[in-house]
């Protein structure tokens, strides 16, 4: 009797565990950015000269420092393509910004200078944005979006 029991209890955890294997199946899986495997996207608080982010698959570690209203925060980027360190010269290779989709585009505004950007505080609130590397002025990749904190 207790080897039926025992029978039976395994059975029961087998079909919990198929169970749960099917539930998650079922669910659609997007397929990873093939690019985003070949680079290291780090952003550098240029105040600090410390990584404060980095990209890691469809979302970020850490975050961006907070901004004062009227205030900016300097932002420069680490970042290794196919292992290689690319230069941000500002003319062949370039760190951009922009708004991420739906964001709030008056919490804050942007200053490029090629191998940094300037995030400017415009007024309190909360935004997200986007960063680029750009190549020859196009952009060759885009990182997840990350929150701007902007307060009075």
């Amino acid at each position: 009797m207790k080897k039926s029991l025992l029978l039976v209890l395994i059975l029961v955890a087998g079909l919990l565990v198929m169970a749960g294997c099917e539930e998650e199946a079922a669910e659609p899986v997007d397929e990873p950015d093939e690019h985003a495997e070949d680079i290291t996207f780090e952003i550098i608080d240029r105040s600090e000269d410390e990584v404060v982010a980095y990209v890691c698959g469809d979302h970020w570690h850490g975050e961006l420092p907070g901004i004062l209203e009227g205030d900016n925060s300097s932002l420069g980027a680490f970042i290794l393509e196919d292992e290689e360190e690319v230069e941000l010269d500002g003319e062949h290779h370039a760190l951009g910004v922009d708004y991420a989709d739906g964001a709030d585009q008056e919490t804050v505004s942007f200053d490029s200078h090629g191998d940094h950007v300037h995030i400017i505080g415009e007024q309190e609130g909360i935004t997200e944005v986007v960063f680029h590397l750009l190549h020859n002025g196009e952009v060759d990749f885009e990182t997840p979006p990350i929150e701007v904190k902007v307060s009075p």
